[in-house]
């Protein structure tokens, strides 16, 4: 038995298209002929109520066909089986591409399977509201599919070909679109449990508000992306290309952006669990107010600016990234890795900076105004070009600690707190003309730990808060009140380490983690709570409290060990010479000759400690304990009769003790060669300085005449070491 569609009875199944779509014609006739004897085409009966004789598939493509004689309004009828059930509709290798612009139109059908492979449909494919219990696929060539607020287990647009895809409000299981080319796709509103995008190609994407629990679009090409409040449980773009992606306000359980390419990416407001940016290349990506746990920046290129300002970085990694502005305005960044980066333009104006480490990386500008300083600030093997660097809080227990150690800064400020202590540990650092500025209140120079520093133009006299001169020119010491405080920034690191490890998802009352706000911990973690307001702790809290107890690292212990020292007015003796060796250097570059002349005394004071220890290593070979005997011996002789060659006034000083010395040596030998003590001071002082007069006067004792000739010898001597001192100090 065939079946015609334009039999001579009608089928008698009506649609109300407002009670499902919501449009202003209410009910909808089916305009298909009726089977023989039956009430109703072959779209609208029953599967199993349609003949053997009947194929549905050819019924429905001869449906849409039609009669080149019929009227435009009979056509736009003719093509369409709104509410018709299929148990499977094959329209595979169809070729639909009738005269008129009428859609193939399937609204509120359900459909067992639907297979449209290899196909071409010149009109719309309307499958609105259009129910798919199995697959639906999409192989070929269409202007548009209009999918909204369609149910579809399993639907295939692997290397569909659309000018436009609509799947608005539609509900998928799975969608592939795998090496899809699609003009526009509007998934707006669309719930998927398994989206596949990749190497797909489209122009315009929409999916705001989408859910997608597992999306890939791994080398997809987006131009223009919009996924605006997109939830997703995974997302995957690796080695996406997008021109301008915009994900504010989107969610993420775990998204993975590895090596995407963006002309502009948009993420203001985004959340994550997991995040992953490494290698992306970016001409501007912003992530304003965002909270990022565990998140990696790894290898990034940024040409332009990578915004971060009011959001929280915790862990998050940096390494090998490439930005040419990285605006950290009002950020939180709790334990960030920044290493092996380059930044021309780093802003952090404003930020908490909650021990971060900044490695081997170039820095041009760094501009820190007000910014809170938490633990220990760690900038180390890094090239800095400019810096202002301001804290207006530090902490925990009132000190925090900004290692620069073997960092070059050319040029800058370093500022203190209005409340508490900000310590710069300039271990083996190269200072530029940099300034060390305060309050005015304290001594800036007790807060500054110079330890082998270079100096390449720093100019003591060009800070009147460092005050030298106040501090008899003593650079390694540290305010002694600050050595506990010391330890607790020392500590802090490792501290807040542990507390990133017990974070919780939420803020511990089933909320998720507001977008910009450090995540609290569980409060069932010991600490977990503020004691204060009973509320669960951040893990900047819980950190805080942990540093107080939390026992040193290694390397933490030996930079405690060693400021600890420097706040008792103490440093170790090779590393003092060092230390003064190179600031005496860099004084005299600039032509400091004040400094360099006390920064000489003290080096070589250290020398002197130093060959002092040499000589009571027992361990040491006694030609080389000798040999530091005799050197300590010629040190502590140019210390007492010149100091160094910088103090004329010592050598006079020496001078009149050898004077008196020589004075009461004639005495003690003969008592009875003169009548009272001013005639053996005489007879001292004139010797002294016979060399010069032409000879020793006559003196009948020949002991006492032998030592006057040795005192005229040692006169001479010492008026050639006050000339040279005198000469070195005027020439300075």
């Amino acid at each position: 038995m065939g079946w015609s569609g334009r039999a001579g009875s009608r089928c008698t199944f009506t649609y109300d298209r407002a009670a499902v779509h919501g449009e202003t014609e209410q009910e909808w006739e089916c305009p298909h002929g009726a089977l023989e004897g039956r009430e109703r085409c072959p779209f609208h009966c029953r599967p199993e109520d349609v003949p053997d004789g009947v194929d549905v598939s050819d019924a429905f493509l001869d449906a849409i066909a039609g009669n080149g004689a019929e009227r435009r309004q009979d056509r736009k009828r003719a093509k369409q089986f709104l509410g018709a059930t299929f148990d499977a509709l094959d329209l595979s290798n169809a070729v639909i591409d009738a005269a008129d612009n009428h859609p193939v139109d399937l609204r509120g059908a359900t459909i067992g399977r639907l297979d449209c492979t290899d196909s071409e449909f010149g009109q719309r494919l309307d499958l609105r509201g259009v129910q798919v219990a199995g697959t639906a696929t999409f192989d070929g060539t269409y202007h548009e599919i209009d999918a909204r607020e369609a149910t579809i287990s399993e639907a295939v647009f692997a290397g569909v070909s659309a000018d436009r895809v609509d799947l608005r409000d539609a509900r998928l299981e799975t969608a592939g679109f795998e090496s899809a080319v699609l003009s526009e796709i509007d998934a707006r509103d669309a719930t998927i449990g398994a989206a596949d995008f990749d190497r797909a190609s489209m122009t315009e994407a929409a999916f705001d508000r989408a859910a997608i629990e597992e999306g890939t679009f791994q080398h997809a090409t987006l131009e223009m992306a919009d996924f605006d409040e997109a939830a997703f449980g995974t997302g995957d773009f690796y080695h996406a290309t997008f021109d301008e992606a915009d994900f504010r306000w989107a969610e993420f359980g775990t998204a993975r952006f590895y090596g995407a390419t963006f002309s502009g990416g948009y993420f203001n407001g985004t959340s994550y669990d997991e995040a992953v940016f490494e290698r992306v290349e970016a001409e501007r990506l912003y992530l304003p107010d965002v909270t990022v746990t565990d998140a990696t920046f790894a290898d990034a290129a940024v040409s332009m600016k990578l915004v971060v300002h009011d959001s929280v970085f915790v862990g998050t990694d940096f390494s090998g990234a490439d930005v040419e502005r990285l605006d950290a305005t009002d950020a939180a960044i709790l334990g960030a890795a920044v290493a092996d980066a380059t930044v021309a333009d780093l802003r952090l104006d404003g930020a908490t900076l909650a021990s971060p480490r900044f490695a081997d990386s170039e820095i041009d500008r760094l501009r820190a105004a007000d910014v809170t300083c938490l633990g220990t600030v760690r900038i180390h093997d890094c090239t800095v070009g400019t810096v202002d660097l301001q804290p207006t809080a530090v902490g925990p227990d009132g000190v925090g600690v900004v290692s620069l150690s073997e960092t070059a800064i050319e040029d800058g400020v370093f500022g203190q707190p209005n409340a508490g202590a900000a310590v710069y540990d300039l271990e083996r650092a190269t200072l530029g003309t940099v300034r060390f500025e305060g309050d005015g209140a304290d001594r800036v120079l007790d807060r500054v730990a110079f330890y082998r520093t270079r100096f390449a133009g720093f100019d003591f006299r060009d800070d009147d808060d460092l005050d030298l001169e106040r501090a008899n020119y003593r650079l390694h010491e540290l305010d002694d009140g600050l050595r506990d405080g010391l330890r607790s920034a020392l500590a802090y690191p490792t501290a807040l380490a542990d507390a990133v490890e017990v974070l919780a998802d939420s803020d511990g009352s089933g909320d998720p983690v507001e977008p910009g706000a450090v995540p609290k911990v569980d409060p069932a973690e010991e600490g977990g709570t503020n004691p204060v307001t009973g509320e669960p702790a951040t893990a900047v809290d819980l950190a805080a409290r942990r540093a107080g107890d939390r026992a040193l690292e290694p390397a933490a212990s030996a930079t405690f060990e060693r400021l600890s020292t420097a706040t008792a007015g103490e440093i170790e003796a090779a590393a003092g010479e060092v230390t003064y060796l190179r600031a005496k250097n860099g004084a005299n570059d600039i032509a400091d000759n004040t400094a360099a002349s006390e920064f000489f005394m003290s080096q070589l004071a250290y020398r002197r400690r130093c060959h002092s220890r040499r000589v009571r290593d027992s361990s040491a070979p006694r030609r080389e304990r000798g040999r530091a005997v005799a050197r300590w011996g010629m040190n502590a002789f140019l210390f007492v009769t010149t100091g160094y060659g910088e103090r004329a006034s010592y050598t006079l000083a020496a001078s009149a003790a050898l004077i008196a010395a020589y004075a009461g040596l004639y005495l003690a030998i003969a008592p009875d060669l003169f009548g009272s003590v001013g005639q053996y001071a005489q007879l001292s002082l004139g010797s002294f300085i016979a060399f010069f007069l032409g000879g020793v006067g006559e003196v009948s004792d020949p002991t006492v005449s032998l030592l006057a000739q040795s005192e005229a010898f040692l006169g001479g001597f010492f008026v050639a070491l006050y000339v040279f001192a005198l000469t070195r100090s005027v020439s300075r």
